[in-house]
């Protein structure tokens, strides 16, 4: 209960009575108002909206203040990207724009008034007779219980709020204002604030049009909806019938009209309204990153973009479009398939570009699409990939290209009969990092022919439905102009699924000597079946009644896992360290079973034990792990 304010009246009227005779007795010289300033001077000591007396930060030179700004508004996004948060800042409760505008000075006297006034605005805090703050009529237990839900303020904003001379070098350090999301909602008033105090400087901006996912459980009794579910249910309703194509556009009115989903946060009149913002400062941009569900909205950016001259700065493009549409071969929708040249291929420090379901021009982007850093090329549908010339060139263009990722993307489909990817090689000898992902076999064999990339380190491999033993035999087989394989120099491999036969699977492993380190999802038995060839085994040789020790990997001592059980992984530590080859550092994820005496078991046996956050869709597929089949005495040579 939130205390009456005549109690609170009477007892503050209380303390102070007492303060002013105790500090009259203690110095005869002292007046009732002398006493009543110093004992007001005394309360106010640890006010954390007044700088301390002799604050030695305040006594930095504000270039050193201002740099440890910029470090703490990193790592703050370098958090946020290591978590995949990705919900934004509440605008609803305060305004990110901050309400000040740059010229006007806030005395850190009045910045706890400052900032109560525009919790007072959103109804967030109610202020009784006698001036004493009450957040939401809460008492300070129910603070307590919602402390995981408060609203955060970026760190900028944050620093900028603490006194008068923060907030002017804050404002001042255009560093601290180039990242731009636009998640304030129209009229985007805080993100040209944002803008106006970067002052000229290379601006990463980040426009996020996706459906939002649905947060409701199916398996919910429909039964104890209340009253208040009704309501909110009827609001949403009328908010999505308000939904138009005006608004919204025609693809989402005519594929999401009779979904239960809110519409996307940003409406295509929205992102029109920022492109206005953000296209005149294209000379600026040093970043784009734009996620969308509807092509709709990805293809007024692209034709947009396409009216840019130049992106001179531009260093990292990002586009993601993400589609539940099951046909790989045809695009859709078809009238929307034109491709564009952005930036009229004009950006000369590009180098970390990811299309996931985007399409370019292709043959006109060779000069946007050159020495790259960072290539990823993500679902794309038969009829807008590049033709295999066209793919050669654009990495041929890159010379100095360590990352590659390519997942149902690539050249147009191989056609055999006709001959048409011809003898050209695609040779990368820069490549380290090689993603390959849900190709059909014939696809993924026939372009692993075409590679030859001798030093790559690290392979993401993820297959399913489909039998992949002659795509893993062609793993085994030397590279073109080489005479190693690719699985030969790896020290690092992520198997997230690959339907093969033993005998294949068994010379893959047999390739891995070099191997340091291994990503394994176990989720269904063919994965299960990898992970338990990483127990070392006793075998007899043929024609001999001598026993040795086969051990897949012997350099291992990595490995992370998804689907598996605490209990059948320290099976494994334990079997490997027992062979001399032991598991150094283990990381699971955090849904996978493991009791308190597992994780005990592991920080006193393996040098670190981790865990991470697996996707919602591993675990949508992954069955309940079966009894344990091996160990170091159950398997054998089968």
């Amino acid at each position: 209960m939130v205390p009456n304010p005549s109690s609170r009246d009477a007892q503050l009227a209380a303390d102070l009575k007492k303060e002013v005779l105790s500090a009259m007795n203690a110095d005869s010289s002292l007046t009732p108002q002398a006493a009543m300033i110093k004992i007001t001077k005394e309360m106010l000591t640890n006010n954390p909206f007044v700088t301390p007396a002799g604050c030695p930060v305040n006594a930095l030179p504000p270039e050193l203040l201002a740099h440890i700004f910029v470090v703490g508004t990193e790592m703050e996004a370098e958090g946020e990207d290591y978590e995949d948060e990705d919900d934004g800042y509440e605008s609803t409760d305060v305004d990110l724009k901050d309400g000040w505008t740059d010229e006007e000075d806030v005395d850190p006297h009045e910045l706890d008034a400052a900032v109560v006034a525009r919790l007072k605005s959103v109804g967030k805090v109610s202020q009784g007779a006698d001036g004493a703050m009450d957040v939401d009529g809460d008492d300070d237990s129910s603070d307590e219980e919602e402390e995981d839900e408060e609203m955060s303020l970026p760190f900028q904003v944050l620093v900028s709020h603490v006194c008068r001379h923060w907030r002017h070098v804050a404002i001042e350090t255009p560093e601290l204002w180039t990242t731009i999301d636009f998640e304030e909602g129209a009229p985007f008033e805080k993100s040209k604030v944002w803008i106006e105090r970067g002052k000229g400087r290379p601006l990463d901006i980040k426009i996020d049009c996706s459906i939002p996912p649905v947060d409701q459980d199916p398996d919910d009794d429909a039964d104890a909806t209340s009253d208040s579910d009704l309501d909110s249910d009827s609001d949403e309703s009328n908010s999505i019938e308000s939904i138009t194509s005006a608004s919204h556009g025609h693809q989402y009115v005519t594929e999401h009209g009779d979904c239960i989903h809110e519409p996307p946060p940003i409406s295509l009149v929205d992102l029109k309204q920022i492109l206005d913002i953000i296209v005149p400062l294209v000379a600026q941009w040093r970043s784009l990153e734009i996620t969308t569900s509807v092509w709709e909205y990805m293809h007024a950016l692209l034709s947009r973009l396409s009216e840019c001259p130049s992106a001179p700065l531009l260093e990292t493009l990002e586009f993601y479009h993400y589609d539940d549409v099951e046909d790989n071969e045809t695009f859709s929708p078809a009238e929307l398939k034109e491709p564009f040249l952005i930036f009229n291929g004009n950006a000369p420090k590009l180098r970390n570009i990811a299309l996931w379901g985007v399409h370019l021009d292709w043959d006109r982007s060779l000069t946007l699409l050159s020495d790259l850093h960072d290539l990823e090329m993500v679902y794309h549908t038969e009829d807008v990939r590049p033709s295999y010339a066209t793919f050669t060139q654009m990495i041929a263009s890159s010379p100095n290209l360590p990352n590659l990722g390519l997942c149902l993307s690539g050249p147009k489909q191989h056609d055999p009969e006709n001959n048409d990817w011809g003898t050209d090689i695609i040779e990368i000898p820069s490549l380290k990092e090689l993603v390959f992902c849900y190709h059909k076999p014939p696809y993924a064999i026939a372009l692993l022919k075409k590679l030859s990339v001798p030093n790559v380190h690290s392979l993401t491999l993820d297959f399913d439905e489909e039998d992949y033993t002659e795509f893993v035999k062609q793993l085994t087989l030397p590279m073109p102009k080489t005479n190693k394989s690719i699985l030969a120099g790896l020290e690092e491999m992520k198997i997230s699924g690959l339907p093969c036969n033993k005998a294949s699977m068994e010379s893959m492993l047999g390739q891995l000597t070099g191997l340091k380190s291994i990503n394994i999802k176990c989720l269904n038995e063919h994965d299960q079946e990898i992970y338990s060839q990483l127990f070392p085994t006793t075998v007899t040789e043929d024609g001999s009644t001598s026993q040795k020790q086969k051990i897949y990997c012997p350099n291992l001592h990595t490995i992370t896992s998804t689907g598996i059980p605490g209990y059948d992984l320290r099976l494994l530590v334990e079997a490997r360290k027992a062979a001399g080859v032991p598991i150094r550092r283990v990381m699971m994820s955090d849904e996978d079973d493991i009791g308190e005496e597992e994780i005990k078991w592991f920080r006193e046996n393996v040098e670190e034990l981790d865990f991470f956050e697996a996707s919602d869709e591993e675990f949508d597929a992954l069955d309940t792990w079966p009894a344990p089949l091996w160990g170091p005495q159950t398997l054998v040579d089968m």
